[in-house]
């Protein structure tokens, strides 16, 4: 009989006794002594049958194999190696896959040896199970006592031995964490994730599993729990109700104490006040007439440089881009009154760039040799309010899930709304400080692109005048006046 022999390792296991080594000797010798025809050993290493199910590489061509022919029988070490659940175990004995096993009395080639795999299976199927109890009811009794359950470190922490000498705890990686507060304080001057991640990009420094930054990776560093030095319970998951497939049963909670504030079992990277404005900053939610609002956003990035910085002399209305069809095809700004159903006694139209060239030269003229000095807006947080307002807003929204124990969270809230009131007669005061850019308005007018040039002109209060013209066909740039109302 020709045989293919299977092996397999999960992440959990790693005893000697069921490495990859020995299974495929035991494989080995068990064919020789009984005289079969070992094709080949295909293994499935770091794969955990209960959450693959069938579907593991090594295993659909141990299947393929003995489809084809080219085996007559699959031989494992153990029949735990194979499948973990009856209704597996059910599928491969239906499609004609022969079970041989190793160490085990079991050989499917023979009618009671298919009952005895059958039997078996239910205790496997059961002894999976409880392994997954155990190693969760572990992981969550590490989390309570503050000692590190295992799994991926988060981005700028590091694994170190537990003040008790028992286990692991976090500690803030020196290089990870400065390149978080780094960000943050970029975020939080104004920049936005996705220009933080070009400079980091730019200077090499990369995440733990990638190549290099995104926005949405980044931005899940900065407003995670875990760069406060929180910690969240494992979610409970399970059967839904209607469908039967895996789903939450449970999310994942923050660890709290008797006050119902999160207990901050690492040093934590960033205050609390800073990654709530950062959450702030980098939250989004759909709003009615977003579709709307984003037909807005387009037109504007397609608009010239002075849209709605420019009036008509007539009529005071602003002045709009058209496409011009004839002559030259070059856009021009013109008077929209008759469009609108308006009179306008002095309309004008005038090429785009003329204007726009006449405006960049008195701005920079006036101001070009200025330094850009961004005004920076704080606020001194008191100590510990902005952990109590975090805390209210998860509780309250803990309040309105199916299921929630209403009774302690309740109390939670009656206590966090007391030391709200509490905090909250020391009010917190503004702080504005202006921070000069280190370039003048010059460079800045040179580096940025038509936005950001809009962005230099509205800061500064740009206002546009042009005046009629003079003489028909003949640009005059002393038509065009510029104001600015902050410089």
């Amino acid at each position: 009989m020709k045989v293919v022999g299977y092996v397999r390792l999960s992440r959990a296991s790693r005893e000697e006794s069921t490495s990859i080594v020995r299974q495929r000797e035991v494989i080995t010798k068990h064919c020789e002594l009984r005289g079969l025809t070992l094709v080949e050993i295909i293994e499935d290493d770091n794969t955990s049958a209960t959450k693959t199910r069938l579907d593991r590489p090594g295993l659909r061509r141990v299947r393929q194999l003995v489809s084809d022919g080219v085996a007559d029988a699959v031989m494992v070490w153990r029949l735990d190696r194979l499948v973990r659940s009856v209704v597996d175990v059910g599928v491969l004995l239906d499609e004609g896959l022969q079970i041989i096993s190793a160490t085990e009395s079991l050989d499917t080639t023979s009618p009671m040896g298919r009952e005895m795999v059958e039997i078996l299976q239910v205790f496997a199927s059961m002894e999976a199970k409880t392994i997954g109890l155990r190693v969760s009811a572990s992981q969550e009794h590490l989390r309570k006592i503050g000692r590190f359950p295992g799994g991926v470190v988060p981005y700028g922490y590091r694994a170190v031995r537990h003040p008790s000498g028992v286990g692991r705890a976090l500690e803030p990686d020196p290089a990870e964490a400065a390149v978080v507060r780094r960000v943050a304080d970029e975020v939080l001057a104004g920049s936005s994730v996705y220009a933080a991640c070009v400079r980091l990009n730019a200077a090499g420094v990369k995440p733990r599993r990638a190549a290099e930054w995104g926005s949405t990776a980044l931005q899940r560093v900065l407003r995670s729990d875990a760069v406060l030095g929180r910690v969240r319970t494992g979610s409970v998951r399970g059967p839904h109700p209607v469908t039967g497939r895996p789903h939450i049963l449970k999310p994942a909670e923050l660890i709290r104490d008797e006050s119902g504030l999160p207990v901050v079992f690492w040093e934590p990277i960033l205050p609390v006040e800073d990654v709530e404005r950062l959450r702030a900053l980098t939250d989004w939610t759909p709003t009615p007439g977003r579709a709307e609002a984003t037909q807005r956003g387009r037109r504007a990035k397609a608009s010239r440089l002075l849209s709605g910085l420019i009036s008509c002399p007539g009529c005071g209305g602003n002045l709009v881009r058209k496409t011009r069809r004839s002559t030259t095809g070059a856009d021009i700004y013109a008077c929209q009154a008759a469009g609108q159903g308006r009179a306008c006694p002095r309309g004008v139209a005038v090429e785009c760039h003329r204007v726009e060239q006449e405006v960049e030269r008195q701005f920079l003229r006036i101001v070009g040799h200025y330094l850009v000095v961004e005004q920076r807006v704080t606020l001194r947080d008191v100590p510990g309010l902005a952990a109590v307002e975090e805390a209210l807003r998860a509780t309250t929204s803990a309040l309105s899930r199916p299921g929630a124990d209403l009774t302690p969270l309740v109390n939670r809230l009656q206590r966090l709304h007391a030391e709200r009131d509490r905090l909250d007669a020391t009010p917190a005061e503004p702080e504005v400080e202006l921070i000069e850019t280190g370039e003048t308005f010059a460079d800045s007018w040179h580096r940025r692109d038509m936005l950001g040039r809009r962005e230099l002109l509205l800061a500064s209060g740009a206002e546009v005048e042009i005046a009629p013209a003079r003489q028909r066909g003949k640009w005059d740039p002393s038509r065009v006046t510029l104001t600015l109302t902050s410089s």
